[in-house]
């Protein structure tokens, strides 16, 4: 069978509506990712294709272009979408309501995780002459920082580090500095043309919007500070080596924090639906990298660790799929 991730979502979107309807109904799901041309946008497009078949005719899964690793989270909590990617350590806050979520996110239900590996790097350009993250923090040369827009993982973990190490968006524009949002699409552009200095995000292999950054600007990958490594740590972040070559330019492995991308739904998903995604998705993970080479760092025996899923509470139909296979207990 096949498994296509918009259909599928869509599909458990569907029935998700109709919590009455039988397993042979038509279902629609609404499937959370993040930009167009984003790593995340194109895992979703892959797994529904993969995943469509497998549901009752007729069913289809929406891959929505949105919010990010934490819009996400709070768009099946309010019930605006049905399943979505995330972050083990987003989802962990999220669940527990800490963070940047203000109360526990009940309706949030974990299905699948460990999809690949994420990196937080900063690229900062050779003319710019910043050489670390501390640079980027005191404004050296009123350098001008690129992320992407609040609502992501990766913009609020270039937050959490500028903190970490005595700093933030306010003071670095006190200094001349700026940390400032862009497309995706656009980054590569702007600095290219001089109007900023570098882009910080969380990226993993053949990430569209690093590879395009390294590509057309000559820029550097900056190391994480020593102290931003345990602060980060200690707010779920695992501490990890970027190796080396991921990126034009990034010749020597790169030290950092990582975490994994993860698929969550909401609790009101029926089980069959849940069931078959992650049936499907765990049992073609031969099939993963030709959607995304990131996807080749998943391990399906890890899909269902608790760690890598935040430590949120499990759906019933992604815990039945996993003690039949003897992954869940």
């Amino acid at each position: 069978m096949k498994y296509v991730v918009s259909t599928i979502f869509a599909a458990g979107a569907a029935c998700l509506v109709a919590l009455s309807a039988s397993a042979q109904d038509k279902v629609s799901l609404r499937f959370g990712t993040v930009g167009v041309g984003s790593s995340w946008y194109n895992y979703g497009a892959g797994m529904a294709d993969m995943v469509k078949a497998k549901l009752p005719a007729g069913s289809s899964i929406d891959v929505l272009p949105r919010a990010g690793g934490i819009g996400n989270l709070k768009l099946v909590q309010s019930g605006e979408m049905e399943i979505g990617i995330s972050f083990s350590v987003t989802s962990g806050d999220a669940c527990r309501g800490v963070g940047p979520f203000k109360a526990k996110h009940t309706n949030v239900r974990a299905v699948l995780g460990g999809l690949d590996a994420y990196f937080l790097a900063a690229f900062a350009t050779k003319k710019s002459g910043a050489t670390s993250w501390e640079d980027i923090a005191a404004a050296k040369n009123k350098f001008r920082l690129l992320t992407t827009a609040p609502g992501g993982s990766g913009e609020q973990a270039v937050r959490d580090v500028l903190a970490l190490l005595g700093s933030g968006k306010e003071e670095i524009a006190k200094k001349g500095g700026r940390v400032a949002p862009a497309s995706r699409a656009g980054a590569a552009e702007t600095i290219r043309d001089g109007q900023a200095d570098g882009w910080a995000h969380i990226v993993t292999r053949g990430h569209p919007g690093a590879t395009q950054i390294a590509t057309i600007n000559d820029v550097i990958v900056l190391p994480l500070p020593e102290k931003a490594i345990k602060g980060m740590a200690a707010k779920g972040w695992s501490v990890a080596t970027m190796p080396a070559n991921l990126f034009r330019g990034q010749t020597q492995p790169i030290q950092t924090v990582k975490m994994a991308s993860s698929i969550i739904a909401a609790a009101s998903v029926p089980e069959s639906v849940v069931y078959t995604f992650t049936k499907t998705v765990v049992e073609n993970a031969a099939k993963l990298p030709k959607i995304h080479a990131a996807l080749a760092d998943f391990d399906p025996k890890q899909a269902a660790d608790k760690g890598l899923n935040g430590n949120c509470p499990m759906h019933p139909g992604a815990a039945k799929y996993y003690k039949e296979v003897g992954l869940l207990k």
